[in-house]
């Protein structure tokens, strides 16, 4: 490849200026009061619809994946959620590897938890925040019982509870027993507290797929106050008292010093206490949760008021969480705290509050800390501006609104009414921005991860072996001849019918790095009118024969039993007819392998079996087949140049691990088509999966001197 040909590609990445290059100015005006008695005044609004040069569509959610995910870039998969950060951006990475933003409501209170969570998931909300109602509503409650892929969190109130019962340790006044005033976690009974509140509470949750992380807290007040709160109305001898004189006594402060914060307390030595407070708290608390649970993120404590402008406040919580929530009122604008990157520090955060009401729904003042705007349609501009520049900061891994339905007295903070009337005029900004929100960061970022390939080809694979099980170490009757396999979820699992699938790939495993998508089919030949989750799980151990296969093999093989993950799930009744299982992770996972296997079970019905057609049917067309779509690799464009005996880029198209061949191999270097240094490396094994997805330039230089130019295609 010669640099004319380089130059000829830089016309790929023009139309993706990003926003801060373009001059225009993408705002509306809106009228806004800070409270019920004030006066309006006029703020901007940065809408998705006036992004200079960035095109609107109706609905981008052909982007998600069934996690709410970015379906065009992916990472490595470690089957929880974790935080990565990704071409200069922080982003949430999913159980299966793919990158998103949290976009979640809070407060689901209704009885009616399906009915809430399909409003939100047709918003293009992918979350549930804080405040769920039920444990319904977690532990994959409602992805179980109502098959969806909603991440949930969960709170753990170690201060929040132990203020309550300090009494039962301590000598505790009474302004100060149970008090939000007094952060008394100086206390050395503080970190027994919380070891033993994570052992009880942590545990249950630490292998919870679904379960984006924990929750610390709420809001503790690590404000200017707290000196002078311990010192004044704690007793003398006070754990937390003669912690707090240890510290003054450092700064050359007495205690009346601390008592009456005299001149010689300063704000910064206020500000400096409070941190001291925050780093403790954070330290304990973290410490107390990752003993029970190394698989999940550790959330915060979604800091508000004072505390969110404490500097050293805010980096204790960078410091010992994964993530760092805030809570966003008070400000109309984001930019204008909590957006601006001397506070994000280029550390990962997500807003776990923000809200606005209309003023119009009631003729009173409405209760909260949210600013007012005089429409719905106000709201939902509202809401676009905070999240548009949440995303222009790129530490904002996502955001979750406060909250699903309007407070029990009325105020308007939901997206529904108490009646669960949707606010349309509202939420119909949110649809458009969470739907496109993997479109926006693109233009935001001046790249485009979708993979640049014109065309794709599908292969179809029969399957390889198949039979059903009925679980349970005294069931060693073999179905492997049977014409249909049958599924059965029951309380009892000796009364549960489960499936068993092989294909073999190794006709197409060269081809597997340009996977696209992968669907397994299968049809149903026999049902009823029951609610079912069925699901499809993936086999790791594909040892299993399908003439010897029987329930008390199945019992006594972890992997078989439990399967790797629930890779698709089908909703409601099971219809005759095909069932389409999007298996696509299962196989980006397992690029290498030859054979893959799957296991498909219901997780929800105690009715009567279905059954679906297996490889013996009578009926080909019905027989289980895996599916497989490739990105079309034979296009013209030139992978490599090998004519001069140059390197050779094995996979290309390359997710993850690039290998350079070549003997006389020295350097290669990575450049973007516009010619941006990316990275150089002396190994002929390169990690690329940190680069987005899209078509690359690779200068490979040998010992002689010579270097050559290849094309690398890169793929989510």
């Amino acid at each position: 490849m010669n640099m004319h040909l380089l130059r000829s590609f830089v016309i790929v990445v023009i139309g993706f200026l990003p926003l801060s290059l373009i001059a225009q100015n993408p705002y509306e005006n809106i009228q806004v009061k800070s409270s019920y008695s004030g006066s309006w005044t006029t703020r901007q609004a940065k809408l998705v619809s006036l992004i200079p040069g960035f095109e609107s569509k109706t609905d981008g959610s052909d982007d998600f994946t069934r996690y709410g995910t970015y379906k065009y870039l992916r990472t490595d998969s470690t089957g929880y959620f974790y935080v990565k950060k990704i071409d200069g951006r922080w982003w949430m990475i999913d159980p299966e590897g793919y990158a998103g933003i949290n976009m979640a409501v809070t407060s689901f209170s209704s009885s009616n938890i399906q009915g809430d969570y399909d409003i939100t998931r047709r918003l293009g909300y992918n979350g549930t925040g804080n405040f769920l109602a039920s444990e319904s509503q977690t532990k994959s409650g409602y992805n179980l019982q109502n098959y969806a892929n909603f991440s949930f969190t969960r709170r753990l109130n170690f201060f929040l509870t132990y203020k309550n019962v300090r009494k039962n340790y301590y000598t505790t006044p009474d302004a100060v027993q149970g008090s939000l005033n007094h952060v008394v976690v100086l206390d050395p009974q503080f970190a027994v507290y919380c070891d033993n509140l994570a052992n009880t509470n942590v545990t249950p949750f630490a292998e919870e797929r679904d379960l984006l992380g924990w929750f610390t807290d709420n809001e503790i007040n690590f404000n200017q106050d707290q000196l002078r709160n311990l010192v004044k109305d704690l007793p003398a001898g006070d754990p937390s008292r003669e912690a707090a004189l240890a510290w003054a006594a450092e700064k050359g402060l007495s205690e009346s010093d601390c008592i009456n914060y005299t001149a010689k307390v300063t704000e910064a030595i206020k500000k400096e206490f409070a941190a001291y407070l925050a780093d403790h708290y954070f330290k304990t608390v973290s410490a107390a949760i990752r003993k029970y649970d190394q698989n999940h993120l550790i959330l915060g404590s979604r800091l508000h008021g004072r505390p969110r402008a404490i500097e050293g406040v805010v980096a204790a919580s960078h410091q010992y969480m994964d993530v760092t929530s805030v809570n966003f009122y008070d400000r109309w604008s984001p930019n204008e705290q909590i957006a601006a990157s001397s506070w994000t520090a280029d550390k990962p955060c997500l807003v776990g509050e923000f809200y606005i009401k209309d003023i119009n729904v009631q003729n009173k003042s409405q209760s909260g800390a949210g600013w007012y705007v005089n429409s719905q349609a106000n709201r939902g501009k509202f809401y676009q501006n905070s999240c548009l520049e949440l995303l222009q900061n790129k530490n904002y891994i996502g955001w979750h609104y406060f909250r699903f339905k309007d407070d029990d007295d009325g105020s308007n903070k939901g997206i529904v009414s108490n009646a669960l009337i949707e606010y349309t005029e509202m939420t119909q900004y949110m649809e458009e921005l969470n739907k496109q929100v993997y479109s926006i960061i693109d233009f935001l970022d001046g790249v485009n991860r979708r993979p640049d390939f014109p065309t794709t080809r599908t292969y179809t694979i029969n399957s390889h072996a198949d039979t059903w099980v009925i679980p349970g170490a005294s069931n060693t009757q073999n179905f492997g001849n049977d014409a249909e396999l049958e599924i059965r979820y029951h309380v009892i699992e000796a009364n549960r019918r489960e499936a068993f699938l092989k294909f073999d790939l190794s006709d197409l495993k060269s081809k597997l790095p340009y996977l696209k998508h992968a669907e397994l089919i299968v049809t149903c030949t026999q049902s009823d009118d029951a609610d079912r989750a069925i699901f499809a799980s993936g086999i790791s151990d594909v040892s299993w024969e399908e003439f010897t296969l029987t329930g008390e093999l199945r019992q006594n093989n972890t992997d078989w039993k439990a399967g790797y993950n629930r890779l698709s799930f089908l909703k409601g009744k099971t219809l005759a007819g095909q069932l389409v299982f999007d298996v696509t992770p299962w196989l980006f996972d397992n690029p290498n392998e030859s054979i893959t296997s799957f296991k498909i079970h219901d997780l929800n019905s105690t009715n009567t079996a279905i059954k679906i057609a297996s490889r013996e049917f009578e009926n080909e067309t019905s027989r289980p087949v895996l599916k497989l779509t490739f990105w079309d690799d034979s296009t013209g464009i030139i992978s490599s140049d090998n004519s001069s005996g140059g390197a050779i880029l094995t996979p290309n198209p390359v997710r993850d691990k690039l290998t350079i061949h070549g003997d006389d191999f020295m350097k290669a270097e990575i450049y973007t088509l516009n010619g941006q240094f990316l990275l150089s490396s002396t190994a002929n094994h390169i990690n690329v999966s940190d680069i987005s997805s899209g078509i690359y330039v690779v200068r490979v230089f040998q010992s002689s001197g010579k270097s050559s130019f290849y094309k690398l295609n890169i793929i989510g």
